[in-house]
């Protein structure tokens, strides 16, 4: 059985207030987290590119390629940070779970966004990827670090090894 969302944010929120997760440690994992980021937006990129020159749906291709491209580079971007950004002890489909909960909420908040930049306000569709890709990616990073990957499940203070 899965955890109720509002105690999994209050149980992860205690977490990061405990003496044992500082703000050098956050910052450390965000470093970490930009780095494994830089790999998943080149992966995330080029499926994009290809969605776009493809335009499978012939209509609104910046907005199908996004959505398109954010939902498979999302399962590959939980297995990168969960391995590698977090290296947390989570059951992998339980990470998974919440981890497409945040990706998700701010994929349907990014595509939107994307759509608004590309068809409302005129903006080339490259530079609109840009701007969702900064926009987005602090929220994504405590979005998966308080609901995904909890700090008090991180491999570095357990036992448990990465599935």
């Amino acid at each position: 059985m899965l955890e109720n969302p509002k105690n999994r944010v209050i149980r992860a929120k205690d977490g990061l207030q405990s003496s044992e997760y500082g703000i050098r440690k956050m910052v450390s994992e965000y470093i970490r987290y930009l780095g494994v980021a830089t790999f998943n937006a080149v992966f995330f990129w080029t499926l994009y590119e290809v969605m776009y020159w493809m335009d499978p749906l012939s209509i609104y291709p910046a907005t199908v390629a996004w959505a398109i491209a954010y939902v498979i580079g999302s399962f590959e971007a939980h297995y990168m940070h969960r391995a590698l950004t977090f290296k947390s002890s989570v059951d992998y489909k339980e990470s998974l779970y919440w981890a497409l909960i945040v990706y998700g909420a701010i994929g349907i908040m990014s595509t939107i966004s994307e759509h608004l930049l590309v068809y409302v306000f005129d903006v080339h569709h490259r530079i609109a990827w840009a701007i969702n890709m900064c926009a987005f990616g602090f929220m994504m990073f405590l979005g998966l670090r308080l609901l995904a990957f909890p700090p008090e499940m991180d491999l570095e203070e357990s036992s448990h090894p990465v599935v």
